[in-house]
Parts: structure tokens; sequence; C-alpha cells
């Protein structure tokens, strides 16, 4: 049987993002205290869901999406330092804690989770000895389960993203995960990386917040010494993304001559007063762009089922990507998804695709091949779901 979808495809008539005088774009990295949890948040909800599979052979309903961090105290110098109070991890939310008089281990699950996404990520940050994790979740509405089981929207909410990322959203992107996952083998730093890129016509000025490990850096010469050699790799790593011009600056608060400098013994600002909760950081595209459309759902931790807080984000990225690679009249698409309550997920209020073509007007012929796109997507959701919890696409 043939499914009539709401799909509509228009045509973008606002200014073209790189012909703004200027953008703004952000991105937390792996270690920064919002990015900390929402990873961890996600990380329960795939543990979790895996748990019921293996020893329930059922999907529960859950949405684990309301982790915070309190951050710790530390004192620290040249050369280390030591904890005076550890950072919490507060685990908040529902779940199913029991199914057909089989109980499910929800808060063995949830901190066990916590500490395997924080040893994963974190060099420096050891979960047993820097950490205390608690875990607060609850019992989920009775109403909510039949909803999951039944795999239709469980809220009224929409999901949006664009594609492709701007030059400015490339560079900001790129940067932060060379940091994180390259420079941290050359030099002694940590991933609580905050790369904020403005681009004014047609330069670029990367403002990035990167804490060094106190324990590898002995004095201020050092610190002085280290710090520019990072910066310069940065600058030609970044240099290399785009065909503007970018300038690089590293920690632009430093007071050297005075101690103000950003040293840490964990790699993250949450040993010392930066506390963090899930959805402040990343969009499911992994950033955070002011001047585009952007969803305020916090997607890590719902349940990768029927939460449309989560599915129809990663819906709207994964299909804004096919349009552009597989239409090539198409120079840029924002999808925007919206659900009804109790509505198969399949079946949107409405999908858009808001197209600016390569060329030219919106045609006839490339509207329908994006609602081809647009519709096969839908069609096969559930792939949205085995994605998730294959962990084949971060959240953030």
């Amino acid at each position: 049987m043939t499914v009539e979808r709401n799909i509509v495809v228009s045509e973008a008539t606002g200014q073209f993002i790189e012909d703004m005088p200027v953008e703004i774009v952000e991105r937390k990295g792996i270690g920064h205290p919002d990015s900390l949890c929402d990873g961890i948040a996600e990380r329960i909800s795939v543990e979790y869901t895996t748990w019921c599979q293996e020893n329930l052979g059922v999907l529960l309903h859950h949405n684990f999406d309301k982790v915070q961090l309190v951050a710790g105290e530390v004192e620290v110098g040249y050369g280390g330092g030591h904890l005076l109070k550890p950072i919490r991890i507060q685990i908040a939310g529902r779940g199913t804690p029991a199914f057909q008089g089989q109980k499910v281990p929800m808060d063995t699950i949830a901190i066990q989770a916590a500490k395997q996404h924080v040893r994963e990520t974190m060099r420096y940050l050891d979960p047993d000895k820097h950490m205390v994790i608690d875990s607060y979740a609850g019992r989920g509405a009775e109403e909510l389960q039949y909803v999951v089981d039944h795999v239709t929207a469980n809220d009224t909410s929409f999901g949006v993203s664009h594609w492709p990322r701007s030059g400015l959203e490339h560079t900001v992107y790129e940067t932060a995960q060379f940091i994180n996952y390259e420079l941290i083998n050359q030099f002694p730093v940590g991933e609580d990386v905050k790369v904020m890129g403005l681009r004014r016509g047609d330069e670029m000025t990367l403002t990035i917040a990167m804490p060094f490990i106190a324990t590898q850096i002995k004095n201020a010469a050092q610190y002085e010494e280290v710090k520019r050699a990072a910066e310069a790799a940065i600058q030609d790593y970044a240099s290399q993304l785009d065909e503007r011009k970018v300038k690089v600056m590293v920690d632009t608060a430093d007071d050297v001559a005075n101690g103000a400098v950003y040293l840490t013994l964990t790699g993250t600002s949450a040993e010392m007063g930066d506390d963090g909760e899930v959805g402040r950081g990343n969009r499911v595209n992994g950033i955070i762009a002011p001047f585009r459309s952007t969803s305020l759902e916090a997607p890590c931790g719902k349940n990768p089922i029927s939460h449309v807080g989560k599915v129809y984000n990663l819906l709207a990225l994964l299909t804004a990507q096919d349009i552009v690679a597989r239409v090539p009249a198409v120079k840029e698409v924002t999808v925007y998804l919206l659900s009804q309550i109790g509505a198969p997920l399949d079946q949107p209020l409405v999908a858009n695709a808001l197209v600016r073509p390569a060329d030219g007007a919106l045609t006839p012929a490339i509207q329908e091949e994006v609602q081809a796109v647009l519709d096969e997507r839908l069609a096969n959701v559930g792939d949205i779901r085995t994605c998730i919890l294959n962990c084949e696409q971060s959240l953030f």
C-alpha cells in the first residue's frame, strides 16, 4: 500500500550563509562538561537498550536525558596539584525498572555506562578517583510504554538540520576534532576544548579554549613554549581547511606573568567550577550555529525507538546529507520534520525540505528528486534506531 506522506519541497529565498557579512559557529569538544553529560546520557541509553534486548528480548521505554555535572574543586599549579572535591554526576530521567516480573538494574547500568564513557573519552579523568556518580532515574509513564511498543511519535516536536556545512562550520568542527584526536598525542593538552569561530567577510578568527595538563608542565617558561607550539600546530592545520584567511588564538585569558594560566589535573574544567548539562552543547550536526535553523531538543539519552526529539533530528541530518549527495542540482538544503504525538514516525505532520538550487530556480524536476529522497528516508525511519544503537553517528 502506498503511503501518502506530507512532504513539501520549497525554495530557500534568504541570503546564502557564505554571503552574509558575519557568521558565528561554536563547537564544544568531547571533554567539555556539557559534552561529557551528552556522552554519558547517550551511553546509558545504548547500554540500557542493549541489556533489555539481550535479557528480555524487548525494547523498553526510557529517557535518560537529564544528566547533570556538578563541578569539583582542585588546587593546581605548575607540576601538579590535588583534588579537593570530586566532580559529581547526577543521572536522572525515566526508565522501565521491571518487565513481566523481571527487574531491570537501571541504576547499575547507568552508573557503569557513565564510568565507561569517561574511561573511553578522557585520558586524565578517572571516574573512580575524581568523580562521584549517582543515579536517580525513576519509572516512566505507563502510557509512554505503549508509544514505544507501537513505534509512534511519543511527543509533538520537530527535528531540523542542514547540509552541507559552511566553510566556517567545517573549519570549526574539524579543528576541534583535530585537537581532541590528534594534537592531544603531540602536546600535554586535555579534551575540554571549545572552538569559537567568527567569519567577518573573508577572514576567520578561531578563539580556542584548551586546557594544559599541570603534571607535565613544570614552570611558566615551559607553559609559554608548549602553548606557542600547540597554537602554531593548530594554525597550520586550520589554515588548510579553507582558502580564506584563518587566525588562531589559544587561551586568550591567560596572564602568564601573574600566574593566571589554563592548567588542569584531569583535562577538563569540570574539575573546578564549570558545571554541565545534557542539551546545552552541540546539536546533532556537531556544531552550535546561531545563524542556522536548529532544534533545542536534547537528543542524547532519549530512547531511539519513538522519541522524535532524537529520531527526527538525526533523520533530518542524514536526509539533508542524502539530498545533497544524490541530487546534484541542490547546493544546500535544510530539512524540517514535525511530529504529532501518537502518529506513525514515518508519517510526520509535515516534512519540509528547504532547498537552495546550485544554479537557477527550483524546478519541478528538482522538487521530485528531493521528495523521493525524503520519502525514502521516512519509509526507512527504523534504520535510525539501528544507526543509534550501533553508535554509527555521534549525536553531539
